[in-house]
């Protein structure tokens, strides 16, 4: 019979992100990238309002999420 494994805990999982920012460096990151993220705002308002904008279907997303689900789940 197989042993229950324990779950790991999420600091331990390796998904090639790195480690967890902290509050300070979140922060630190926002205020040194402040005027990109500002520009990306202003560019996406004026697409939407160029009519450049996608839809969102609902329906469609979490379709997309189902299948990614079955993939990671049958590893």
């Amino acid at each position: 019979m197989n042993k229950p494994s324990k779950p790991i805990p999420d600091e331990e999982v390796d998904d090639g992100l790195g480690p967890v920012p902290s509050e300070e460096e979140m922060e630190a990151w926002l205020v040194r990238n402040r005027d990109a993220i500002n520009e990306s705002i202003i560019e996406a308002r004026r697409e939407l309002a160029e009519g450049k904008g996608a839809v969102w279907d609902t329906d469609e997303i979490l379709s997309d999420l189902r299948a990614e689900f079955e993939r990671a789940r049958k590893g």
